[in-house]
């Protein structure tokens, strides 16, 4: 890969083997990856796994991604962000058997602070999220507001609220009411928000 300064400065596309595009305001080519068609060892076929699962984990959230998580680097898009710290921290199994966990990964990233629990229910009227604040959500922290994040089984795309939920209500009902009686029940996170900071994610257990 390499980067260009005016040669094909608007271009867009592919010419031969060469990919145009650009990224956070820099023009980029690189070459097409080729087709191999030599035998992996089990250390390169596990790693395309854990690529795959954290790939295939974060596809839905793609467009969140966006809002929530906080790149840490002018170099770096929100969602290969996730995508690095996702790899080193959310894998779980060992080849081929592989996958994300929940329960370690982060759908966002930022600074403010987390709740000390959280945990949710499912109600007539749809899902009740409900999380315990500690003593570093007083003041400012206080008045941050609810995100909730969920992946239904089977789904391509998530559902998200950006609610109006203050830190300080310690609950929340999620409308869902729909998808939860298809008795699919879905993968739940929860972070604060005050507009232009995120607080880390956390997944929240039935």
């Amino acid at each position: 890969m390499a980067t260009i300064d005016h040669l094909f400065d608007s271009g867009r596309g592919r010419l031969g083997n060469l990919v145009f595009y650009k990224m956070k305001g820099r023009n980029i080519v690189r070459t097409k990856p080729g087709h191999f068609t030599d035998r992996k060892s089990p250390a390169q076929l596990a790693q395309r796994q854990r690529m795959q699962a954290i790939n295939n984990f974060l596809k839905p959230f793609s467009k969140l991604l966006g809002l929530t998580f906080d790149p840490e680097s002018e170099r770096l898009t929100a969602r290969q962000a996730a995508q690095s710290y996702n790899m080193r921290n959310a894998l779980a199994g060992e080849y081929p058997n592989i996958y994300a966990d929940k329960g370690r990964a982060l759908l966002s990233r930022g600074p403010l602070p987390v709740p000390v629990r959280a945990w949710m229910e499912v109600v007539p009227e749809g899902l009740l999220v409900q999380w315990e604040n500690g003593e570093e959500a007083a003041g400012s922290a206080a008045n941050d507001t609810l995100l909730v994040m969920a992946l239904f089984p089977g789904h391509s795309s998530c559902m998200y609220q950006f609610s109006e939920a203050r830190r300080t209500a310690g609950q929340y009902l999620w409308r869902i009411q729909p998808a939860v009686q298809e008795n699919a029940f879905p993968g739940v996170w929860i972070a604060f928000s005050n507009r232009l900071q995120m607080s880390n994610s956390v997944y929240v257990n039935m």
